[in-house]
Protein backbone atom coordinates (compact mmCIF):
# COMPACT_ATOMS: atom_id res chain seq x y z
CA UNK A 1 0.00 0.00 0.00
CA UNK A 2 0.97 3.39 -0.73
CA UNK A 3 0.77 5.53 2.17
CA UNK A 4 1.51 9.05 3.58
CA UNK A 5 2.39 10.26 7.02
CA UNK A 6 1.69 14.05 7.74
CA UNK A 7 3.53 14.97 10.80
CA UNK A 8 6.66 12.44 10.03
CA UNK A 9 9.17 14.21 11.60
CA UNK A 10 7.40 14.57 14.81
CA UNK A 11 8.17 11.45 17.45
CA UNK A 12 5.29 9.65 16.92
CA UNK A 13 5.13 10.56 12.91
CA UNK A 14 9.07 8.91 13.23
CA UNK A 15 7.33 5.63 14.53
CA UNK A 16 5.03 5.42 12.19
CA UNK A 17 7.31 5.67 9.32
CA UNK A 18 9.85 2.89 10.89
CA UNK A 19 6.44 0.43 11.49
CA UNK A 20 4.99 1.31 8.14
CA UNK A 21 8.20 0.32 5.98
CA UNK A 22 8.82 -2.37 8.49
CA UNK A 23 5.60 -4.08 7.42
CA UNK A 24 6.52 -3.65 3.30
CA UNK A 25 4.74 -0.19 2.46
CA UNK A 26 5.76 2.31 0.31
CA UNK A 27 5.26 5.38 2.66
CA UNK A 28 6.09 8.86 1.65
CA UNK A 29 7.21 11.23 4.76
CA UNK A 30 5.74 14.91 4.57
CA UNK A 31 7.05 17.70 6.72
CA UNK A 32 9.15 21.22 6.54
CA UNK A 33 12.48 19.12 7.28
CA UNK A 34 12.06 16.36 5.49
CA UNK A 35 15.44 16.44 4.56
CA UNK A 36 16.99 15.01 7.90
CA UNK A 37 15.18 11.78 7.45
CA UNK A 38 17.59 9.02 6.05
CA UNK A 39 17.04 7.54 2.81
CA UNK A 40 16.10 3.86 3.05
CA UNK A 41 14.58 1.43 0.07
CA UNK A 42 10.93 2.07 0.19
CA UNK A 43 10.79 5.67 1.76
CA UNK A 44 9.80 8.93 -0.55
CA UNK A 45 9.81 12.18 1.34
CA UNK A 46 8.33 15.51 0.10
CA UNK A 47 9.29 18.87 1.62
CA UNK A 48 6.32 21.44 2.81
CA UNK A 49 3.92 22.93 4.99
CA UNK A 50 0.47 21.34 5.38
CA UNK A 51 -0.41 24.91 5.56
CA UNK A 52 0.49 25.40 1.70
CA UNK A 53 -2.66 23.58 0.25
CA UNK A 54 -1.47 23.37 -3.46
CA UNK A 55 1.33 21.24 -1.78
CA UNK A 56 -0.33 19.16 0.34
CA UNK A 57 -2.52 18.42 -2.68
CA UNK A 58 0.26 17.40 -4.92
CA UNK A 59 1.82 15.07 -2.07
CA UNK A 60 -1.34 13.35 -1.66
CA UNK A 61 -1.81 12.34 -5.25
CA UNK A 62 -0.99 8.71 -6.41
CA UNK A 63 -1.54 7.38 -2.58
CA UNK A 64 -3.82 4.86 -1.13
CA UNK A 65 -4.15 5.97 2.21
CA UNK A 66 -2.98 9.02 4.82
CA UNK A 67 -1.98 9.10 8.06
CA UNK A 68 -1.84 12.35 10.13
CA UNK A 69 0.20 12.54 13.00
CA UNK A 70 0.51 16.39 13.19
CA UNK A 71 1.52 18.01 16.12
CA UNK A 72 0.67 21.50 17.77
CA UNK A 73 3.52 24.11 17.44
CA UNK A 74 3.06 25.42 21.01
CA UNK A 75 0.27 26.08 24.00
CA UNK A 76 -1.01 29.12 22.50
CA UNK A 77 -1.10 27.40 18.82
CA UNK A 78 -5.17 26.56 18.14
CA UNK A 79 -5.27 26.38 14.16
CA UNK A 80 -2.66 23.85 12.80
CA UNK A 81 -4.30 20.72 13.65
CA UNK A 82 -7.57 22.20 12.09
CA UNK A 83 -6.03 23.73 9.14
CA UNK A 84 -3.86 20.78 8.46
CA UNK A 85 -5.86 18.58 8.88
CA UNK A 86 -8.68 20.12 7.29
CA UNK A 87 -6.02 20.99 3.68
CA UNK A 88 -5.31 17.36 4.01
CA UNK A 89 -9.04 16.20 3.92
CA UNK A 90 -9.63 18.20 0.59
CA UNK A 91 -6.56 16.81 -0.67
CA UNK A 92 -7.35 13.24 0.00
CA UNK A 93 -10.84 13.94 -1.39
CA UNK A 94 -9.82 15.05 -4.61
CA UNK A 95 -7.37 12.33 -4.89
CA UNK A 96 -9.68 9.41 -4.29
CA UNK A 97 -7.51 8.34 -1.42
CA UNK A 98 -9.84 5.68 0.30
CA UNK A 99 -8.24 5.43 4.03
CA UNK A 100 -7.29 8.04 5.99
CA UNK A 101 -6.22 7.72 9.46
CA UNK A 102 -6.01 10.53 11.83
CA UNK A 103 -4.20 11.14 15.64
CA UNK A 104 -6.51 13.33 17.96
CA UNK A 105 -6.31 12.54 21.79
CA UNK A 106 -8.61 10.51 24.40
CA UNK A 107 -10.65 13.01 26.22
CA UNK A 108 -11.89 14.74 22.74
CA UNK A 109 -15.54 14.55 22.03
CA UNK A 110 -17.27 11.91 23.52
CA UNK A 111 -14.00 9.99 25.23
CA UNK A 112 -13.53 13.21 27.75
CA UNK A 113 -14.85 10.40 30.90
CA UNK A 114 -11.96 8.27 29.20
CA UNK A 115 -9.27 9.94 30.97
CA UNK A 116 -7.94 10.70 34.61
CA UNK A 117 -8.52 14.06 36.45
CA UNK A 118 -5.04 15.54 35.56
CA UNK A 119 -5.57 15.22 32.08
CA UNK A 120 -8.94 17.10 32.62
CA UNK A 121 -6.94 19.78 34.35
CA UNK A 122 -4.25 19.99 31.79
CA UNK A 123 -7.49 20.49 28.96
CA UNK A 124 -8.85 22.96 31.09
CA UNK A 125 -5.76 24.96 31.68
CA UNK A 126 -2.84 25.67 29.85
CA UNK A 127 -3.72 23.02 26.87
CA UNK A 128 -7.23 24.27 26.47
CA UNK A 129 -6.14 25.62 22.74
CA UNK A 130 -4.27 22.61 21.69
CA UNK A 131 -7.75 20.71 23.35
CA UNK A 132 -10.36 23.10 21.52
CA UNK A 133 -8.02 22.63 17.92
CA UNK A 134 -8.09 18.69 18.35
CA UNK A 135 -12.22 19.10 18.90
CA UNK A 136 -12.48 21.27 15.94
CA UNK A 137 -10.45 18.74 13.65
CA UNK A 138 -11.96 15.99 14.82
CA UNK A 139 -14.75 17.30 12.97
CA UNK A 140 -13.14 18.24 9.92
CA UNK A 141 -12.23 14.60 9.56
CA UNK A 142 -15.93 13.55 10.62
CA UNK A 143 -16.93 15.25 6.72
CA UNK A 144 -14.49 13.33 5.07
CA UNK A 145 -15.79 10.87 2.78
CA UNK A 146 -12.87 8.51 3.21
CA UNK A 147 -12.76 5.28 5.47
CA UNK A 148 -11.42 7.70 8.26
CA UNK A 149 -10.39 6.71 12.18
CA UNK A 150 -10.00 9.03 14.39
CA UNK A 151 -7.47 7.75 17.05
CA UNK A 152 -7.14 9.01 20.54
CA UNK A 153 -4.43 7.93 22.62
CA UNK A 154 -3.91 8.25 26.23
CA UNK A 155 -0.36 10.27 27.93
CA UNK A 156 2.29 10.09 25.71
CA UNK A 157 5.63 8.61 26.62
CA UNK A 158 8.61 8.02 25.07
CA UNK A 159 9.19 3.92 26.38
CA UNK A 160 9.51 1.27 24.18
CA UNK A 161 6.58 -0.63 22.61
CA UNK A 162 5.43 -3.39 25.27
CA UNK A 163 3.34 -5.01 22.58
CA UNK A 164 0.16 -4.42 23.86
CA UNK A 165 -2.45 -1.95 22.97
CA UNK A 166 -6.13 -1.90 24.04
CA UNK A 167 -8.59 0.29 22.25
CA UNK A 168 -11.36 0.99 23.85
CA UNK A 169 -14.77 3.71 23.00
CA UNK A 170 -15.78 3.21 27.28
CA UNK A 171 -12.52 2.30 29.18
CA UNK A 172 -10.38 4.46 31.45
CA UNK A 173 -6.78 5.60 29.38
CA UNK A 174 -3.94 6.31 31.17
CA UNK A 175 -0.57 6.10 29.09
CA UNK A 176 0.75 4.76 25.98
CA UNK A 177 3.78 4.69 23.95
CA UNK A 178 4.36 6.61 20.58
CA UNK A 179 5.79 3.25 19.21
CA UNK A 180 2.81 1.14 20.80
CA UNK A 181 0.37 3.93 19.19
CA UNK A 182 2.65 3.68 15.64
CA UNK A 183 1.86 -0.16 15.28
CA UNK A 184 -2.01 0.70 15.93
CA UNK A 185 -2.00 3.72 13.39
CA UNK A 186 -0.44 1.32 10.91
CA UNK A 187 -2.78 -1.93 11.81
CA UNK A 188 -5.25 0.35 10.97
CA UNK A 189 -4.53 0.45 7.28
CA UNK A 190 -5.75 -2.75 6.58
CA UNK A 191 -8.12 -3.51 9.73
CA UNK A 192 -10.97 -2.17 9.46
CA UNK A 193 -12.89 -2.60 12.37
CA UNK A 194 -12.76 1.29 13.51
CA UNK A 195 -13.69 2.59 10.01
CA UNK A 196 -15.84 5.56 10.69
CA UNK A 197 -15.87 5.31 14.15
CA UNK A 198 -13.34 7.38 16.79
CA UNK A 199 -11.47 5.01 19.54
CA UNK A 200 -8.97 5.46 22.20
CA UNK A 201 -5.79 3.72 22.85
CA UNK A 202 -3.71 3.10 26.41
CA UNK A 203 -1.44 0.45 27.31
Amino acid sequence: MRVIVFGATGKTGGHVLRSALDRGHEVTAFGRSVDRIEAEPGLGVFRGDVFDSPAVTGAVADHDAVIVCLGSTGLRDSTTLTTGTANIVDAAASAGVGRLIVVSAAGVGDSWSQIPWSSRLMFRTMLRRIFADHQAQEAVVERSPADWTIVRPAVLTDRPATGTVTATTTGATKRISRADLAVFLVDQLTDKSFVRQAVAVTS
